[in-house]
């Protein structure tokens, strides 16, 4: 008999067939170092790959928040009226979404009235 045989299930149940492909599948997870037997005491491995980083901007809800979070990434700071024209939105929409910004602690601002820069917060050991 060869390892192609295609007739060596010929004799075997259906139920015997797939037991015994589960067997060969298990065997070669756990061979392959993917998947281990779980002793006693021992936390669950989390894999190879370490987990996916997700920066503060991406879990933001709000799409307009999420717009001036992206826009103040990407230029590192900016006034009230470049974010107005950058984003086509108004003022007092604006200022809102800032103001949610801010107090969520995700915005930081140095200045005031025109004068006012907005920027992301990096360091967030304070929060």
């Amino acid at each position: 008999m060869t390892l192609l045989d295609p007739t060596r299930f010929d004799g075997m149940t259906e139920a015997e067939i797939l037991r015994r492909i589960g067997a060969l599948l298990a065997t070669a997870i756990m061979r392959s170092g993917h998947l281990r037997a779980k002793q006693e005491g021992e936390r669950p491995a989390r894999g190879d790959r370490p987990a996916p980083r997700v920066e503060a901007h991406q879990l933001i809800a709000d799409p307009l928040e999420r717009k001036i979070a992206d826009y103040l990434r990407i230029t590192g700071a900016a006034g009230p009226a470049e974010l107005k024209r950058a984003l086509g939105v108004r003022g007092r929409t604006l200022s809102r979404a800032l103001a949610r910004l801010r107090s969520g602690g995700l915005c930081e601002v140095a200045g005031r009235t025109r004068a006012a820069r907005y920027r992301l917060r990096r360091d967030f050991t304070q929060n």
